[in-house]
């Protein structure tokens, strides 16, 4: 059985911009510098319906680990019986009413850990040793060298001819057919997991 990452393009940007961050994550569940651990809160707020009325899978900038999708999404994983998602409405940022033709596609299963690490590159949360680095990101006010720092590690997502995700199939066994990694990816403040699923989805 083969599996596959799921990856979106990014329509807009979760309301309110300025503090997304913290009115749609619970930040002490983890690392409010780096982002690993945090947990959904509360829902994602759009300005609007999206424009992109030709793609059937969306995301949001600046959120790598959640998927949104329209009406006939929902109806064929349904059909099909698709197991391991939930599908919930999100709501106008202004209003609060619920959008017309988004759902947020909610992945309820974590993986035991299972990534072959070797050949990945990492990220550890704990202040640069780049002095320029760390001028430059003082002047632009980033978290990143305010702390607290925890220590944990991130993956950096695979970029061209780099090693990929590579996966122990054991911990597929009696999953559902969507399921989300254990470990989690991302650079510099931002972290999330990915999102896979099996062949049959598309079969």
């Amino acid at each position: 059985m083969i599996w596959y990452l799921i990856n979106t393009g990014q329509f807009g940007y979760s309301q309110p911009e300025e503090t997304y961050l913290e009115d749609t994550y619970d930040l002490t569940a983890g690392c409010p510098t780096c982002e690993n651990g945090k947990a959904l809160k509360n829902a994602f707020r759009f300005r609007s319906e999206p424009k992109a009325k030709h793609s059937q899978f969306l995301g949001l900038n600046w959120v790598f680990d959640e998927v949104f999708v329209r009406e006939v999404v929902k109806n064929v994983f349904e059909e099909h019986r698709i197991t391991g998602v939930d599908f919930v409405r999100r709501v106008r940022h202004k209003t609060g009413e619920a959008l017309d033709t988004i759902y947020h596609m909610r992945v309820g299963t974590i993986l035991p850990p299972a990534l072959r690490t070797d050949g990945l590159r990492t990220e550890k949360c704990e202040m640069p040793k780049d002095p320029v680095m760390i001028k430059f990101l003082k002047a632009n006010g980033s978290r990143l060298v305010k702390g607290p720092l925890c220590g944990s590690v991130k993956f950096n997502y695979p970029q061209g001819n780099e090693n990929q995700i590579i996966m122990h199939a054991s911990a597929f066994v009696s999953s559902p057919d969507i399921v989300r990694m254990h470990e989690w990816f991302g650079s510099g403040g931002s972290a999330g997991y990915v999102i896979e699923s099996r062949t049959l989805l598309f079969g």
